[in-house]
């Protein structure tokens, strides 16, 4: 049996899910790690064929997501964009259109290909059943009314700076409600300042993985002003004033 413990996941996931015609994907029990064989290229003599899923099981996620979005206008256009021919296209057209729902997308499909790759281990042999269960349970579908982006950031944050993170405040576009997937979620990251000097463009490069990693990961823009709580309460900056003046406090 595998040791589900040694397995890359959302790398079986990825191969589960990919539908190139020139890769046929294969997972080697002895490491696993899963490989992928292009070409003339040939297969150790143990390695596992994954099969991708059929296009079918995509179209249910669609589906069930839309199911349960929340936006009214974006759940209306996506239940439009999934009737008849060319629905993949139009569903991923359609969530350009709206950022926050598109996040959500993001991790509905996450959750459900990790679950699918939980019972193709089972299906073939690898793990056990009981396995397979702790494996699902820990990808259950997100509750798209706690899934927020800037939320899921500023908790990235507090366990980078730990205690040294005041508060995280969202100003801007996103704040208003108007922010699309053109404009960036604006930050005002408030850090301790009580001993530690804060050196804005330091701040922003000790949080460059964090905000990449949720660039990568939704498509959109993330820009972090950092300040001390002693600037945030004396702020002459014009762009702390404003941002401080917008601010919806998220963390």
């Amino acid at each position: 049996m595998l040791d589900p413990a040694r397995l890359d996941l959302s790398a079986l996931a990825d191969a589960l899910e990919d539908r190139t015609p020139e890769v046929t994907w294969y997972l080697d029990p002895a490491d696993a790690e899963v490989h992928g064989v292009s070409g003339d290229g040939r297969p150790g003599p143990d390695w596992v064929e994954i099969r991708p899923v059929t296009s079918r099981e995509s179209y249910r996620d669609m589906s069930d997501f839309t199911a349960g979005v929340q936006h009214r206008r974006a759940a209306a256009l996506l239940d439009r964009a999934i009737d008849g021919r060319g629905a993949f296209r139009r569903f991923k057209n359609t969530l350009f259109e709206f950022p926050e729902v598109r996040d959500q997308w993001y991790r509905f499909r996450d959750a459900r290909s990790r679950r699918r790759a939980a019972d193709w281990l089972v299906a073939a042999g690898l793990i056990g059943a009981d396995d397979g269960e702790r494996l699902r349970a820990r990808h259950p579908d997100p509750d798209p009314s706690n899934d927020d982006v800037p939320a899921a950031v500023a908790d990235d944050l507090g366990l980078l700076y730990g205690p040294r993170l005041r508060q995280v405040l969202l100003f801007g576009s996103w704040a208003s409600g108007e922010g699309s997937v053109e404009s960036a979620i604006d930050l005002l990251v408030v850090l301790d300042d009580d001993g530690f000097p804060i050196l804005p463009w330091e701040e922003v490069r000790a949080m460059d993985d964090v905000l990449w990693q949720h660039t990568r990961r939704t498509g959109l823009t993330i820009s972090v002003l950092p300040v001390g709580q002693g600037e945030l309460v004396r702020a002459a900056d014009p762009t702390v004033v404003r941002a401080r003046a917008e601010a919806v406090r998220i963390r």
